[in-house]
């Protein structure tokens, strides 16, 4: 029996047998295509649920405390909206931060395929990674943006010379 009777998929025009050699690729580029909006706002889309979900969490472990701490007087805790939307700015300012620098992308970032780079196609440090996650958080109509500038560029990347790219 030859070696192309025992690999699978071996002579097939349309199918491509990786040989030892092949097995060793040449290291992947840093730097690939920018993600558009639609990309984008999806990634935001879904960060935004895992925020509202902290959030909920976090009402329930202080409405679980209070229980716990009287409970024949308990009644549950009754946050103003503003209060709820600082809180939820707070939350997602730390999260987009904290996983920014850790990992490189957001879970929604992650899902779809993305990575936060800087200039250079490295992880953001964490100082910039927290200018970035509360200029975000503040003002994130400057996502539009990506929809003039030529190189998919949020007013956030331009100012702070960072891409959202395809990983």
């Amino acid at each position: 029996m030859t070696t192309e009777e025992r690999t699978p998929g071996a002579g097939l025009p349309w199918q491509e047998v990786a040989s030892p050699s092949s097995a060793v690729a040449a290291p992947r580029s840093r730097r690939t295509g920018r993600a558009g909006l639609v990309t984008r706002s999806l990634a935001n889309t879904v960060d935004v649920v895992v925020v509202v979900l902290a959030l909920a969490g976090g009402y329930v472990a202080v409405a679980a405390t209070r229980f716990l701490a009287s409970p024949t007087t308990f009644r549950f805790p009754q946050p103003e909206g503003g209060t709820l939307l600082l809180v939820g700015l707070g939350i997602q300012a730390v999260y987009f931060a904290i996983t920014w620098a850790v990992v490189g992308g957001t879970y929604g970032d992650r899902l779809l395929g993305l990575r936060v780079t800087d200039d250079r196609g490295n992880r953001l440090r964490w100082g910039r990674c927290v200018v970035r996650a509360v200029a975000c958080t503040v003002f994130p109509i400057g996502l539009l943006w990506v929809l003039l500038s030529p190189a998919d560029r949020s007013v956030q990347d331009a100012v702070l010379r960072t891409s959202v790219v395809y990983d």
